[in-house]
């Protein structure tokens, strides 16, 4: 074993080594450092041991090589600055000490400027607003995030196509939404977003056509599975019959019942018969008020499951 000197250290907070020896003492290999860890590369001794690691980054993965740099939260398309911007305060400093009546002041004169110079032009002033709509109609709607962010991301190459032009705001805002939902295969209906949206179902159905003719939205195919869990949820049954009404959904679509027909009508006389089927399920009323269809279309989507069946 070699006698050579190798705890003399130094600390380099840039690089993160925490000794000077580049050779391994015993085989004389290369040394590296990882971690704040130093070991030998060829026989994996271990030279020198530091629990700080000061060179650790953020983690990047093969699908994205850029590196990810550490300055807040991340960018969002559902603000119209995307997420860059500065909020002041109002009475209480940063550590929550209350400031004087004359930092009062120059906090309310910050403010009033800030709000000023907050859009640059009139065209961001409305992509402010059609976002915030966006926004709160998702919440509203209890939607994810990621499809408030594609609305948002819809909405804003609708007004890089000067589509917003001469319509309003609101139409084009939940026209976007909807258009989203139909991407997502999501089971929201026109009225539905219409219910929390400043505009009518026939706006929110001009919207969702100027987007769809002028940007070419791709959209899925809403089948009767799809409805299934949220009306499982609104009737209040049970699992078994939750699973049953699945497996009936599937049968429908295998068979082709739900060809040319209203997904959501075969969706309710699947949760109708798995009811009947378990001895715990709902009357046709209570099916069919929510799934927003007439009696005598679940009745007759529930002939023809009972005869498939």
């Amino acid at each position: 074993m070699s006698l050579r000197e190798i705890y003399d250290r130094t600390f380099d907070e840039s690089c993160g080594n925490t000794i000077d020896a580049t050779d391994c003492p015993e085989c004389d290999g290369s040394l590296e450092t990882d971690g704040g860890e130093t070991s030998c590369g060829v026989c994996g001794l271990i030279v020198d041991q530091y629990y700080f690691d000061h060179t650790h980054g953020p983690r990047v993965f093969d699908d994205n090589p850029a590196t990810t740099r550490r300055t807040g939260s991340p960018l969002t398309p559902a603000r119209h600055d995307r997420g860059i911007s500065a909020e002041i305060g109002f009475n209480r400093d940063a550590n929550g000490n209350r400031v004087s009546s004359r930092k009062q002041w120059q906090l309310h004169r910050l403010r009033r400027e800030h709000r000023r110079a907050r859009y640059g032009s009139k065209a961001e002033r409305n992509l402010a607003h059609a976002l915030q709509e966006i926004s709160r109609m998702g919440c509203a709607m209890d939607l994810p995030r990621s499809v408030v962010e594609e609305a948002s991301q819809l909405y804003r190459q609708a007004q890089q196509h000067d589509l917003i032009r001469g319509r309003s705001l609101e139409m084009m805002a939940a026209g976007s939404l909807y258009a989203t939902c139909r991407a997502r295969g999501l089971p929201r209906r026109q009225h539905e977003i219409a219910e929390v949206a400043r505009c009518t179902v026939s706006q929110v159905q001009t919207g969702y056509r100027v987007l769809n003719s002028e940007l070419g939205i791709e959209t899925q195919t809403v089948t009767a599975r799809t409805h299934i869990p949220r009306l499982a949820s609104d009737c209040d049954v049970s699992s078994g019959v939750h699973a049953r009404a699945y497996e009936l959904a599937e049968l429908a679509d295998d068979v082709g019942i739900t060809n040319g027909r209203n997904p959501a009508g075969v969706a309710a006389a699947c949760v109708y018969l798995a009811g009947k089927e378990l001895n715990a399920g709902r009357t046709q009323a209570e099916c069919a008020t929510v799934a927003d269809v007439t009696i005598p279309t679940l009745r007759a989507r529930y002939y023809e499951l009972r005869e498939t069946v």
